[in-house]
């Protein structure tokens, strides 16, 4: 335990040398001056400070510099990944069309031609069913739909 007595004996000195120097009283009227001191202790504090802000405020312009580059750099990767995006979609559309049933792909002047002619062929159909009800009025061929559309008629009546 001797090492206890030790720090037990230090803090008996150290109550024993600490005896209070007693201030000088002011005379009434007279004013106690503050020391030069004071003085020059305030202003190195308030310059330590502001040597402290100053140094803080440069941190956080480097650091807000630093993450202005960044913003920038993800902007920058930002745009290349839209242009890709668009390219993936683009490049998927020309391969669905290629293999898709359901899309129509043929060319706008092909749907045009083939309109024209589909309007051609119900025209020469009209045409040509005209020509033979007048070959039949001129050379009096029967008419065998109406003979068939007649026959048909007339068994059905039987059968009931």
């Amino acid at each position: 335990m001797g090492l206890l007595d030790n720090i037990v004996g230090r803090r008996k000195k150290e109550t024993t040398v600490n005896v209070t120097n007693p201030q000088p009283v002011a005379q009434q009227g007279v004013q106690p001056q503050p020391p030069q001191s004071f003085d020059t202790k305030f202003i190195d504090g308030v310059t330590q400070k502001m040597t402290a802000l100053e140094n803080d405020i440069n941190k956080l312009n480097m650091g807000l510099e630093s993450l202005k580059r960044s913003m920038s750099e993800m902007k920058t990767d930002l745009d290349t990944i839209r242009e890709n995006v668009r390219l993936v979609v683009s490049l998927y559309e020309m391969v669905s069309k290629e293999f898709n049933p359901f899309m129509d792909t043929t060319p706008e002047e092909i749907k045009q031609i083939t309109d024209s002619l589909k309007e051609d062929i119900e025209e020469l159909g009209k045409l040509v069913s005209s020509a033979i009800s007048d070959l039949r009025e001129l050379y009096g061929t029967p008419d065998i739909d109406s003979i068939i559309s007649d026959v048909e008629r007339e068994g059905s009546k039987d059968d009931q």
